[in-house]
């Protein structure tokens, strides 16, 4: 069992992360699997599934430069959370 102490440590050091948190959202209904969020990505956070739509495997290094939010013809992607 920790102390009362060490818990607070704990705590403290896990809130604070060097990477923001990032949410990046793609609604199936509305894209039509054109894979240019996929192309136009300079950090090549999102990648092709094995049903054709776009998934965001390392959200992590994400950058929210917006470059697949901007192109995507459908509108089928959000990103929330980050510095912006």
């Amino acid at each position: 069992m920790l102390s009362k102490k060490t818990k607070v440590k704990y705590r403290a050091r896990k809130k604070k992360s060097k990477f923001p948190t990032v949410s990046i959202q793609v609604f199936d209904k509305w894209c039509k699997r054109c894979h240019i969020c996929v192309e136009l990505c300079p950090q090549k956070v999102l990648v092709v599934d094995e049903n054709g739509f776009p998934t965001a495997v390392k959200p992590v290094e994400c950058n929210r430069c917006d470059c697949c939010v901007m192109r995507c013809p459908d509108f089928a992607i959000a990103i929330s959370g980050g510095d912006k």
